[in-house]
This record gives structure tokens, C-alpha cells and sequence, in this order.
């Protein structure tokens, strides 16, 4: 491992509360992130041969030091997709699971080889106001480790490069003054272990508090909580949620998940 590697799993043991190495080695750790903007637009531009495609390999960084989900590499085959009612006949036996409020959950991979293959279309897919129709909870690219996980989750793929400081830029836009705290008091001493200072401030902006999350940054719900947005991933057999962050006033929500299912490279 490189000295950046040690570093962040390090820093992610303390966001996490325990070293890496003592959470499970066995399945695939994943991310996923529900965007209510862009998580309906994004059925209407679907490419069926991305839909189908095997994207392996570790987390990349599509280039900025922003934290939107246009730096990770799309991993569209294994991305979920979520509908509270699902209308087309042709999904109705590609269903994974479904949960106490009738969410249903399809992977990218079936509803792509229903399109190629016609038993589907995707005028079928376009999205209403109800959310009736299958909305995108996007997985970025990751090589199935928990490092690599926390890597994109926290959008320090390409670290010591891409690194932000949330905290400094609103005290830049007269948003606070620098002696004022905007991050969570409950995450504040765990931060304050983080070895190097760059890093420690990018991740700050992961953490701030409700009222600043709002409009900067990210609210950390701190290990094991799923935000709602991911109830049909965690319901699945095998699942386990390892952390997860909101964007915004709810508009947005990112999860890391212990998923039963092999690792990179060996699905079919």
C-alpha cells in the first residue's frame, strides 16, 4: 500500500469508529448515491450497451476538486434502480427485491439486456413526478474493497490531488468567521486525528453540521445509518450498511454497503 493509502484508511477508521481491517473481508463493499434532480433524467440518455458493460478496476477521478458524482467512473451495469410502482410488464420478473413501502429494486445490467434484447423500451422508463417509474441510485466504479469504497464516498480517489476545503471557502464568502466550528461536534475529535492537514480539512466538509450541510458539503449520519433513499439496497439478503451522508435539504444521500455478491471481475 502507498503512504496516501495508509493515510486514508486510517482517517476512514476514524470516521467509521474501527480499523479497516476488522470489518468483514468476505463480499463486495459498494457506494451508492441518489440525486432527486438527475436520478429521473438520467433514464431518458440510458445506452444500453452501458447498461450491459463490466466496468472493473479501482475508483477513477474524472478530474476537480468538487464533490458531485461527475468525478467517478459510472458503474451503470451494477447501478440499482428504484420505483415505488413499477408500470412496465417487462420488469416485472427482473424485480430484486421489494420492501414494506412497495419500493422495488432492478440492477442496471437487466434492465439493459430487457432494452437490447426489445421486451423493453425506454419510453417505458421516462420518469413522472411520483417517482412511478424506476429512478438511478448511482454506483461509481470501485474494485469491491472498503477502502476503495471510502475512497469514492468521500471523493479522495486521487488524493493528495482533489482535495477540497469547504470550511475555508465559506469563511472566503463571509458565510462565518474562522473561529467558528461548521462541523459536526460529534465528528470533531475523530477529525482532529487525521494525520495530514490537507486531507483532514477535505474531509471536514464532510462532516459539517445540519445547518451548514444545507448548503455546502456533506451531513455524515455516521456508521451503520442508511439514509432512506437506500431501503431496497439494504434490504437485500446479505446487505450491510456501513455509513452513509445527505446532501443538501434531503435532495441527496450517499451510502457505503457490505452487499453479499462476488467481487469485481467475477460476475457474470
Amino acid at each position: 500500500m502507498s503512504d496516501w493509502d495508509d493515510l486514508l484508511g486510517h482517517a476512514f477508521g476514524l470516521l467509521l469508529g474501527r480499523p479497516l481491517a476488522e470489518f468483514d473481508a468476505a463480499g463486495t463493499y459498494a457506494v451508492f448515491y441518489y440525486d432527486d434532480e438527475t436520478a429521473g433524467e438520467a433514464l431518458e440518455d440510458l445506452d444500453p450497451e452501458e447498461l450491459v458493460a463490466d466496468v472493473d478496476g479501482r475508483s477513477g477521478d474524472q478530474g476537480g476538486d468538487e464533490l458531485y458524482p461527475d468525478r467517478w467512473v459510472p458503474d451503470l451495469a451494477r447501478s440499482a434502480f428504484v420505483a415505488t410502482e413499477v408500470r412496465p410488464a417487462a420488469l416485472q420478473p427482473l424485480l430484486t427485491v421489494t420492501t414494506d413501502d412497495d419500493r422495488a429494486l432492478v440492477w442496471g445490467r437487466d434492465i439493459g439486456r430487457a432494452l437490447q434484447a426489445g421486451s423493453l423500451s425506454l419510453d417505458e422508463l421516462s420518469p413522472d413526478g411520483y417517482r412511478l417509474f424506476p429512478h438511478l441510485l448511482l454506483r461509481p466504479r470501485t474494485d469491491g474493497s472498503l477502502l476503495d469504497a471510502m475512497r469514492a464516498a468521500t471523493w479522495t480517489m486521487s488524493a493528495p490531488d482533489g482535495l477540497s476545503d469547504i470550511g475555508d471557502s465559506l469563511v472566503r464568502d463571509g458565510y462565518v468567521t474562522s473561529e467558528v466550528s461548521v462541523v459536526d461536534p460529534r465528528w470533531e475529535s475523530a477529525l482532529d486525528q487525521v494525520g495530514d492537514d490537507a486531507l483532514r480539512r477535505h474531509l471536514r466538509g464532510l462532516c459539517l453540521d445540519a445547518h451548514w450541510a444545507r448548503m455546502a458539503g456533506a451531513y455524515y449520519l455516521g456508521p451503520g445509518e442508511c439514509p432512506a433513499d437506500f431501503g431496497p439496497i439494504a434490504a437485500l439478503p446479505g446487505s450491510k450498511v456501513i455509513a452513509g451522508w445527505e446532501f443538501g435539504e434531503g435532495q441527496g444521500s450517499m451510502v457505503v454497503m457490505h452487499l453479499s455478491e462476488p467481487a469485481v471481475g467475477s460476475h457474470g
